[in-house]
């Protein structure tokens, strides 16, 4: 056999074993990225890592270590959303350990997303597979004090709000009843000026009005009414007689 023939037979095993085995060169092929994606992850160059994570999962798109590994750079991208898809993906993965660990990190993705309730359960549900996950305990009871914190602030909110409410009924109640007393009010200074008036037209007529007599008048009181008459013309007299006869003051040169 010549070079040339073995190089023909070397180079025909080599399709014959990719076509047979593909699994095995794109296993190669994906852990090779997955590794240099392990590598800029550690080194904090997360952008880089995510493409070669992405890169690997188009490989090998049912392993559960990639989903992990895209889970935990979506995650320090704070792209939650993606974390978390990529992560639930990552719960096929048979290790246990791992799998506390794809709990645990959905944990912390959910509490970063504001979903409490949520985080709760993943680290529930990480502590089940592996009780002695310290973190995974610290993390559950800040979560749910938490979770205790908000829930009394709301309710602290929801009783001032309707504190609020019934005060502002209140405010509004005193205010109808107030303007109902100005109406009340304003009503009785209108009508008093036509009492007022009808008062004042009784007193000038009375003021006009003579006297009337007193009915029934005996003849004593006639006559004694009649000699006090008489005796004041006589005062009249009296007094104009002693006017008339004074001496009038000349007045002259003075020689």
């Amino acid at each position: 056999m010549n070079h040339k023939d073995f190089l023909k037979k070397v180079v025909l095993l080599l399709v014959l074993f990719v076509f047979l085995f593909p699994n095995f060169a794109r296993s190669d092929s994906y852990s090779s990225l997955n590794n240099k994606g392990n590598k800029h992850y550690n080194q904090g160059l997360y952008d880089q890592a995510l493409k070669y994570y992405q890169k690997a999962e188009i490989e090998n798109p049912a392993s559960p270590e990639v989903s992990y590994n895209l889970g935990s750079a979506f995650y320090q991208k704070q792209n939650y959303q993606e974390a978390l898809s990529s992560y639930n993906k990552a719960l096929n993965l048979e290790d246990s350990l791992d799998l506390a660990n794809t709990y645990y990190n959905l944990g912390n993705t959910f509490y970063r997303s504001g979903k409490y309730q949520e985080a709760i359960g993943a680290y529930q549900r990480c502590l089940e597979i592996n009780p002695e996950d310290e973190d995974a305990k610290f993390n559950l009871e800040l979560v749910k004090k938490k979770t205790e914190k908000m829930l009394q602030n709301e309710k602290e909110r929801q009783e001032e709000e309707n504190k609020e409410k019934k005060e502002k009924r209140e405010d509004q109640k005193k205010q109808e009843e107030q303007k109902g007393q100005q109406k009340q009010q304003e009503k009785q200074k209108q009508s008093q000026p036509e009492e007022k008036k009808g008062e004042q037209e009784k007193r000038e007529r009375e003021k006009i009005q003579p006297p009337t007599p007193k009915e029934g008048m005996t003849k004593e009181d006639a006559e004694r009414i009649l000699n006090s008459i008489k005796d004041d013309e006589k005062e009249l007299q009296k007094h104009r007689k002693a006017f008339l006869s004074k001496k009038r003051v000349k007045v002259g040169k003075d020689w």
